[in-house]
């Protein structure tokens, strides 16, 4: 049982640290404001030069304008509603693995959601995937002895959710109705460049497949971010202010390099707080350490004022390339947003089919244990939390 009264003194303490460090966060926020509206393309190309090559190690994630307009880092857009389209949403939920249990096992539940938007009467539509897992399934392909962990289980996760919309891209027939997929969260890991791995290019073999075929089919593939944590456009401040001619953070001594990350706790929600609801920021492109000529498959992603939030949208740079096409895209998430009170209600629909309850894990153990009578099903130290005994 929480000592609320304890939690109370603590949480009382660290708000004075807390209000410090927003005071520092303040001031740091009008330097980035101030840098932003006075970027030309003279500076942009000193922070191009301080950019380590592939071979070295050192990297600070930032992004820039799409078209180049290094002035309009903080313009505004005026998003336009579109109510005539098809929406194709996916989801997915998990468990985690429980050695307490007899029978070790996770489940993968892919729930997959298409509505119509324009027509007489809207059409809805939806499915469920379910997957099971046992036995040497179970573990890890690191060292076959362990248990797979929650990251590595999301990853089979989200491959199981491209795999669901490559298949829906695969069936699909082109028209001239407007079709967008609505993913929730990244269309790429952002940490993939860290690993000498290009942002955006080939970082998943089955989402390249689906950003070609969907290009040919004119599907727009996007990513929604709720609560977007990126701090890549501050970084560019950061970047500039640096007085090395190359980024070298591991050279840097402590009290240097914390100063400087303090420029990098501002999220880029914060800079586009002052935009009204459906608002949307320039189109932009995000940069590692081996920045080079566009791939059609490389990702762009705008911010978006949806009435609630200021959310992240995702999509490939062939839909940016389409003016047009890219504004009526996000007119139609932003009519998602509006029904479904800031979230696309398509992805919560999604969200809703996906998840695993309590009855669920019950229902599953349940089948597991149905042949095998007599046996213990828990350990003990579960089959007393599950009694509560006291």
């Amino acid at each position: 049982m929480l000592d609320l009264y304890s939690l109370s003194e603590q949480i009382n303490e660290k708000k004075e640290i807390l209000a410090k460090h927003e005071k520092e966060l303040k001031s740091k926020i009008e330097d980035v404001f101030a840098f932003l509206k006075s970027a030309d393309e003279k500076k942009i190309q000193s922070i191009l030069a301080k950019i380590p090559s592939k071979d070295e190690k050192n990297e600070i994630l930032f992004c820039l304008p799409y078209y180049s307009n290094y002035d309009e880092f903080l313009k505004s857009h005026r998003c336009h509603l579109n109510l005539e389209y098809e929406v194709f949403a996916v989801d997915g939920s998990n468990t985690e693995i429980d050695r307490h249990n007899l029978t070790p096992y996770y489940v993968l539940n892919i729930a997959c959601v298409s509505i119509a938007y324009g027509e007489k009467e809207s059409r809805f539509w939806y499915r469920t995937f379910p997957y099971i897992y046992l036995d040497q399934e179970l573990y890890s392909d690191k060292d076959d002895v362990t248990f797979k962990n929650s990251s590595e289980i999301s990853q089979e996760r989200q491959q199981k959710e491209f795999e669901a919309i490559l298949e829906y891209i695969e069936k699909s027939i082109q028209t001239e109705k407007l079709k967008i997929v609505l993913y929730d969260g990244n269309l790429i890991d952002w940490s993939q460049d860290r690993q000498g791995m290009r942002f955006g290019r080939k970082a998943n073999a089955i989402l390249e497949r689906i950003f070609l075929l969907a290009e040919q089919k004119r599907i727009a593939v996007c990513g929604f971010i709720s609560v977007p944590k990126n701090s890549i456009i501050s970084n560019i401040y950061r970047i500039y202010m640096c007085e090395k001619l190359r980024i070298s953070c591991r050279e840097c001594p402590k009290e240097q390099k914390r100063e400087c990350e303090k420029v990098g706790r501002i999220k880029d929600v914060v800079l586009f707080s002052s935009f009204r609801e459906g608002e949307y920021s320039n189109i932009f492109y995000t940069l590692g350490r081996a920045f080079d000529e566009f791939e059609k498959t490389d990702i762009g992603f705008v911010y978006l004022n949806t009435g609630y939030e200021i959310a992240r949208i995702e999509f490939p740079l062939y839909i940016a390339n389409d003016k047009d096409w890219f504004e009526s895209c996000l007119g139609a998430i932003y009519h998602q947003c509006q029904l479904g009170f800031g979230y696309p209600i398509s992805l919560t629909h999604a969200h809703e089919f996906s998840v695993i309850s309590k009855d669920d894990k019950d229902a599953i153990e349940s089948m597991l244990y149905s042949f095998e009578d007599g046996l213990v099903r828990y350990s003990a130290k579960k089959n007393n939390k599950m009694k509560r005994i006291v």
